[in-house]
């Protein structure tokens, strides 16, 4: 591989592709599909282990059985959690394992091998609504259906994933259709991926502007095994905040002046600029703001009792319907209307004279690194909580014998490995810096956008700051 370089400052400092010790591993064939293959064979197995355990048990009992069995313990109190924390510290590097990407890939290739004709991702999927769609329809299973909860509904849902993976290769002939379009975590990935320094960029802009061959966006190499170009379609040469890498290296591997880097990015690469949200991440937002509401706040007792005062209420003008659909009404739809109704009107207080459609999508912006940290100290919460199961799950994956004997009596439920207020303090600092740093980026978004989205930051780190302030300073009441 030759080098070039230009005695300019690269873009890229502490570049992990340049230490001896990862590049050989970073740029081996087998990755990453070595790593993908074992998350696929780990999937399935967790599948196969929930499979037909949890249908018509009571409440009482699943709340114990989805710490106990193996399939629920580790997709929804460690895997999930994990791949918020990952997002925030790496950016997209789950994408780099997940293995619903080599199923899709799978199918893809399969059809391309058959020949048979396939249809183009229309306008909606491309601008990534339907992401936002299955995110809503996940958490109203979650509510409704208390699908973490069972085994066997989450072992469903799994399934379903791969399957969907595979089938949208065969349906649809763009690159990473399943990816760009229909994942349930895109957009929770493609958010808050944008907060890390730790990205992917080339190192040096005049390099890429010098190169004839441009083999990292050349056709002929899109369908190698591997030293491909960008599978994604991207230019690495021309990266963009959140534009889908799932760095998957393929541009650094057949890049001939090793030109691409991984590591700690400047904050003026263009990868890093603060751009608004597209609208279907401001949308997300949105609607993550409500949910994340919801996890931090039933973490306390009493405050959970307020924050549920209107499902409650609607629960008992009509009685027949599941709590957990009145549930998922309000925290997913209404609560989220109540506060960016008082999110907009304090951002036409600061000033913005925009649209409406203006001023959520900078609101939206300023208020998404809150409801990041949020959603990590939810995370932090569960990991911290159902962590301590791990070691019984691992020795009864199926969860059945632990649970009769923590029912029983003769096992003691595993303490928590650290307490709610000491998870609180750490996410409070974190919420605060994290505020303090998106003020200041704020300057960097269009001129006539920066005061909305400094509502919305005002109004995402009021709210969570008293969530969090409630987590270290607990208050009693009798609610």
């Amino acid at each position: 591989m030759r080098e070039r370089t230009t005695g300019k400052r690269p873009q890229v400092k502490f570049d992990l592709l340049a230490w001896k010790e990862l590049r050989p591993w970073f740029m081996s064939p087998a990755f990453p599909v070595m790593l993908q293959v074992l998350a696929l064979m780990a999937v399935v197995f967790l599948m196969l282990n929930g499979l037909g355990i949890g249908p018509g048990l009571k409440v009482d009992a699943l709340l114990t059985l989805r710490k106990t069995n193996l399939t629920t313990l580790v997709i929804w109190g460690l895997w999930w959690p994990g791949m918020i924390a990952v997002a925030l510290a790496f950016g997209r590097a789950w994408c780099t394992v997940c293995p619903m990407e080599l199923v899709n890939r799978a199918g893809d290739g399969l059809a391309r091998r058959l020949g048979w004709p396939r249809l183009r991702l229309n306008k909606f999927l491309r601008a990534g609504w339907l992401i936002v769609v299955l995110y809503l329809v996940l958490q109203l299973l979650v509510a409704g259906l208390s699908i973490h909860r069972v085994p066997h509904y989450t072992a469903v849902f799994l399934l379903v994933l791969i399957g969907g993976a595979f089938l949208t290769g065969l349906v649809f002939r763009d690159p990473r259709s399943f990816c760009r379009s229909f994942c349930p975590a895109g957009a929770l990935l493609s958010v808050y991926g944008r907060y890390t320094p730790i990205q992917l960029e080339i190192k040096e802009a005049a390099v890429c502007e010098q190169c004839l061959t441009r083999d990292c966006v050349r056709s002929e190499n899109r369908y190698r095994f591997d030293k491909r170009s960008c599978p994604s379609l991207l230019r690495p040469f021309n990266r963009k905040p959140s534009d889908g890498c799932v760095l998957c290296l393929q541009c650094a591997k057949v890049c001939p002046y090793g030109n691409v880097g991984l590591g700690l990015v400047s904050d003026v690469a263009p990868v890093r600029q603060k751009n608004l949200l597209r609208p279907y991440e401001a949308a997300f937002v949105m609607v993550a703001l409500g949910f994340v509401s919801h996890e931090t706040i039933g973490e306390v007792g009493w405050l959970e009792g307020v924050f549920h005062v209107v499902p409650t209420a609607l629960g008992r003008l009509l009685p027949s319907v599941s709590f957990g659909w009145f549930e998922a009404l309000w925290f997913l739809f209404l609560f989220p209307l109540v506060v960016w109704a008082a999110i907009s009107g304090m951002g036409y207080l600061f000033g913005h004279r925009g649209n409406l459609r203006s001023l959520l999508l900078a609101a939206a912006t300023g208020a998404a690194p809150v409801v990041a940290v949020a959603h990590f100290a939810k995370a932090a919460a569960k990991v911290a909580s159902w962590g301590g199961f791990l070691i019984f799950a691992v020795r009864d994956p199926k969860g059945i014998e632990t649970f009769h004997r923590i029912a029983d009596g003769t096992l003691t439920m595993p303490a928590g490995l650290l307490g709610l207020s000491t998870v609180g303090w750490a996410i409070l600092a974190l919420t605060m810096a994290m505020a303090w740093k998106a003020w200041r980026g704020a300057r960097q978004i269009p001129a006539e956008s920066v005061l909305a989205a400094r509502a919305g930051l005002v109004g995402a780190a009021m709210l969570f700051g008293i969530v969090m302030t409630i987590w270290v300073w607990p208050i009693s009441s009798t609610f």
